[in-house]
């Protein structure tokens, strides 16, 4: 069995005892984007019944409900680190406490945690530029030079194909971080910068582990399109990548001592 088979029949195991918790985790840390989704519907319908103008709902739509919608969603995302260290300590400890999901909303650490999200969107802020560089570059040509291939089944199906190469690219360079969140769960004090250098320390040679397995989810995520619910996938796949953190951060310590 490969080790990335033994994270999964380890994620399933514990889910077998957690999950229906598992379950509210993920509807709650969902929550906030169904919130703002919703405010912006509002914002929308009040605009429309005001003024059937097009003009006035596009500026509307940039002005208030975008900027508006990204605010609130920066700010909600402390719920993800909780909902990561729900998983996290439950790989640890093999209890599952959902307290944790609002753990990072405490006083003194709730804007600890808003800067280290900032600070890892920002990091990933030029690499994903440069890795979807061709999806952009390829639209462009494709408008200007409006020759009737732009819109087409062959345009889309090249451009979703460049999109997938371009995400697969972005993951691959975002696997150096993989460790950030579960070691901020550890211990929330560790300085920024120390936590992204313990992240890249550990995933030096474990990459290409990570990315195997979370790439072995595939045929999962794909099933979850049509048969199983995402409700069973998501749950699987936080746990799996939690274990498979966990296991990494063990053996990069064992192998420092």
């Amino acid at each position: 069995m490969s080790p990335q088979a033994v994270v999964r029949a380890q994620a399933r195991d514990i889910l077998k005892h957690h999950y229906a918790s598992a379950v509210i985790a993920l509807i709650t840390a969902l929550l906030p984007a169904a919130l703002i989704d919703s405010a912006a519907g509002v914002i929308v319908n009040g605009v429309i019944a005001a003024s059937a103008d097009a003009d006035v709902l596009s500026v509307t739509e940039v002005a208030v409900i975008l900027p508006l919608s990204i605010i609130a969603g920066v700010l909600a995302t402390p719920l993800f680190n909780g909902y990561i260290r729900v998983f996290y300590r439950c790989a640890l400890t093999g209890g599952m406490e959902l307290g944790d999901l609002f753990y990072y909303f405490e006083k003194g650490r709730y804007s600890r945690t808003l800067v280290l999200n900032l600070l890892f969107v920002l990091r990933l802020l030029l690499p994903a530029a440069l890795s979807f560089s061709p999806v952009l570059a390829y639209t462009i040509i494709c408008a200007v030079m409006n020759n009737g291939f732009f819109g087409t089944v062959l345009y889309t199906d090249v451009y979703v194909i460049l999109w997938i190469l371009s995400s697969v690219i972005l993951t691959l360079y975002a696997l150096r971080y993989f460790t950030v969140f579960t070691l901020y769960a550890e211990d929330e004090a560790s300085e920024y910068r120390e936590l992204f250098r313990s992240s890249k320390r550990i995933m030096r040679s474990r990459t290409g582990s990570a990315a195997k397995l979370l790439f072995s989810y595939t045929p999962w995520m794909l099933l979850c399109l049509t048969v199983l619910p995402m409700l069973y996938v998501v749950p699987y796949l936080t746990q799996g990548l939690c274990i498979g953190a966990k296991w990494m951060t063990r053996a990069a310590s064992e192998e420092n001592q």
